[in-house]
C-alpha cells in the first residue's frame, strides 16, 4: 500500500475495531432516526414525490417526469414503494433506507482507519443530506460505495458496467462520475504491469456500452427540460473565455465544502485539486479524480449551479477512489518516482475536507433542538385546519413555495405565476415573470367568486409600503412592491400567522382573503 494512503487506511481490522464500529454506527442510526422525525420536507422532496405518484400507471408518470431534469430511478422507487405500502411515509422511508445501506458499506466494509470512518458517517452529507432529506443523491453514494467495495469482483466484468449504468440514472451530475469510472478502468488497464488481453478489452467494451445506454436513458428522460428558467445563462456561451472563467468561477459551484464565496480565490476548488494529489502514485485515480472535478466545474458553470448535495457527490467519488486505491487498484506509473510529499499533502487535505463536514453536521443537529424546521408546511397545514380555512385555496409567491403542501393538506393549490392549479411548478420561461401585489389581489378575487372558497396567500417577503422595491423571488422571477399597492393588499386581506423562521428559505407570513 502506498505510504500516503496510511493516514485514511490502516492494517487489517481487528475485532475490537469491528465493535467500536458497530457501536459508532448504532449511534449514527440513532441520530439520523431523531433528524428523520423531527424533518419537515420541503419543496424538492415532495415534487419528487408528486411526480411519482401522478398518472394512472408507470408509463404516465414517466411521461410526466419527462424533461423534469433527474432521470427516472427516484421516481421509480418511490413508484414501486407506494405500490406496494400506499402511505405517504414511503418518502422519508426510501430516502433513510438507502442513507442507511451507504453508510452500513462504509462501516462495515471500507478499508478506511476507525477515526475516518467516523468523520464519514457523522458528516453532513452522510447523516442528512443522504439520509434524512428523501431525495435521488443518496442513491449516488450507495451505488459508488458499492461500487468500490466490489471494484475487485467486478472490474473485469459486464457486472462494472451495469454498475455504471445504474449510477447514471440517480442524477445527471452521476453520469461525469460514471465517465470518471469508465476512464479509471481504463488508464489502470494501460499502466498495469500485466497487459490488458483480448477479453479484457472485449469485456471493457461492453461496459462502455452499459455505461452508454445508462447515459442514454438518462438524457432522454431529462432532455429537452421544461424547467428552463432553472439553466444557467451561460449555457452555449461555450469558449476558451468561459472556460476558464469556470474552472475559476466560485460563485456557481464548489463554495459549500467549506470557505463559502467569502474568500477571493475558488478555495474549495483548490482544495479538492490538491486532495486529488493523494492519489498521484495510482494513474488511473489520478485522472478520473482530476477528470472528474473539471467536468463538475464546467456543468455547473454552463448548465445549472450547485448546492452542497452535489458537491458532495465529488467527495463520495475521491472516498471512492482512494478506497479502491487501498485495494490494490489504479495502475502504476512505468517509472517510479517519488511522490511521498505530494501524496501526504492531498491525503492530509481530504481529511481536513471530511473534518469540516462533520463540523457542518452540527447545523442541523442546532436547527432541530431548537425547532427550527426545513419547511413551515406543516404548520401551515394545521393552519388550514381551523374551520374558517376548511377548503381554502392556496396561493403564494414564489409558486415554488406551495409545492411541499400536497405532502400535508389536500388543499387546492394555485399557481399565480402559471395561472392553473397544481402540485408541481413549471420553472419556465413561459411564467409570468414580473408581478405586483395587484395581480396577487385580482387572482384572489377571482378564485373567491368563482368557488366562493376563501383564499389564503403566502408571502416569503416581509410587506413594506416605505418605499417601492424590487424583489428577486426565485431565479430570475421578480416580485414589485409599490406602497399604494402594498396599503390596498393589506386593506384586502387579514395577516392569519407568520411562520417564521425556517432552516430554508420556505417561511412566510399567511394572508386570508376576503379580510
Amino acid at each position: 500500500m502506498d505510504s500516503g494512503i496510511r493516514l485514511l487506511v490502516g492494517g487489517p481490522i481487528t475485532q475490537r475495531e469491528r465493535l467500536l464500529r458497530l457501536i459508532m454506527f448504532l449511534v449514527w442510526l440513532a441520530l439520523v432516526a431523531w433528524l428523520v422525525s423531527g424533518h419537515v420536507f420541503w419543496r424538492d422532496e415532495v415534487r419528487a414525490f408528486s411526480l411519482a405518484l401522478s398518472g394512472s400507471n408507470v408509463v404516465e408518470m414517466l411521461r410526466n417526469v419527462h424533461g423534469e431534469g433527474h432521470p427516472a430511478l427516484w421516481y421509480l422507487i418511490l413508484r414501486g414503494a407506494h405500490d406496494l405500502f400506499p402511505y405517504r411515509e414511503v418518502l422519508p422511508a426510501a430516502g433513510a433506507l438507502i442513507g442507511v445501506s451507504a453508510m452500513a458499506i462504509v462501516a462495515f466494509w471500507s478499508p478506511f482507519r476507525t477515526i475516518i470512518v467516523g468523520l464519514i458517517l457523522f458528516s453532513l452529507y452522510s447523516a442528512f443530506d443522504y439520509a434524512v432529506i428523501a431525495r435521488n443523491y443518496g442513491i449516488s453514494a450507495l451505488v459508488m460505495f458499492a461500487l468500490a467495495a466490489l471494484y475487485q469482483r467486478v472490474r473485469n466484468s459486464i457486472w462494472f458496467g451495469v454498475i455504471l449504468a445504474i449510477l447514471c440514472n440517480t442524477n445527471v451530475p452521476s453520469c461525469l462520475l460514471a465517465a470518471a469510472f469508465l476512464l479509471f478502468r481504463f488508464v489502470e488497464m494501460v499502466t498495469d504491469d500485466i497487459r490488458p488481453t483480448k477479453r479484457d478489452l472485449l469485456v471493457f467494451g461492453a461496459n462502455i456500452l452499459l455505461a452508454t445506454i445508462g447515459a442514454f436513458l438518462c438524457f432522454i428522460t431529462v432532455y429537452p427540460t421544461f424547467n428552463d428558467e432553472a439553466i444557467s445563462p451561460n449555457l452555449g456561451r461555450l469558449s476558451a473565455a468561459t472556460v476558464v472563467s469556470a474552472l475559476l468561477d466560485q460563485d456557481r459551484s464548489f463554495f459549500h465544502l467549506g470557505f463559502g464565496s467569502s474568500s477571493p480565490l475558488p478555495m474549495d476548488t483548490i482544495l479538492l485539486a490538491i486532495a486529488c494529489l493523494g492519489l498521484i502514485r495510482r494513474p488511473a485515480a489520478l485522472a478520473a479524480g482530476i477528470t472528474g472535478l473539471v467536468a463538475f466545474k464546467l456543468f455547473f458553470y454552463f448548465v445549472y449551479f450547485s448546492s452542497y448535495r452535489h458537491e458532495a457527490l465529488y467527495l463520495v467519488f475521491l472516498l471512492s477512489l482512494f478506497w479502491m486505491v487501498a485495494q490494490g487498484a489504479g495502475g502504476g506509473w512505468r517509472r517510479r518516482a517519488w511522490h511521498g510529499p505530494a501524496q501526504f499533502l492531498g491525503t492530509g487535505v481530504l481529511i481536513a475536507l471530511l473534518v469540516l463536514q462533520t463540523g457542518r453536521l452540527l447545523n442541523p443537529v442546532h436547527l432541530q433542538i431548537e425547532g427550527i424546521p426545513a419547511s413551515r408546511a406543516a404548520d401551515l397545514a394545521l393552519l388550514l385546519k381551523r374551520p374558517e380555512l376548511s377548503g381554502a385555496i392556496v396561493m403564494g409567491d414564489p409558486d415554488t413555495m406551495l409545492e411541499p403542501l400536497p405532502y400535508y393538506a389536500g388543499n387546492p393549490i394555485w399557481f399565480l405565476r402559471q395561472q392553473r392549479f397544481g402540485h408541481v411548478v413549471r420553472l419556465s420561461t413561459k411564467a409570468r415573470h414580473e408581478l405586483g401585489l395587484v395581480d396577487f389581489l385580482a387572482d384572489a378575487q377571482r378564485l373567491h367568486q368563482l368557488t366562493g372558497r376563501p383564499v389564503v396567500f403566502l408571502s416569503q417577503i416581509k410587506l413594506q409600503d416605505r418605499r417601492e422595491e424590487r424583489i428577486e423571488v426565485m431565479f430570475r422571477v421578480a416580485t414589485v412592491l409599490r406602497p399604494n399597492e402594498v396599503r390596498r393588499f393589506w386593506s384586502s386581506t387579514r395577516l392569519v400567522a407568520r411562520l417564521r423562521p425556517a432552516a430554508s428559505d420556505e417561511d412566510y407570513d399567511v394572508y386570508v382573503y376576503p379580510r
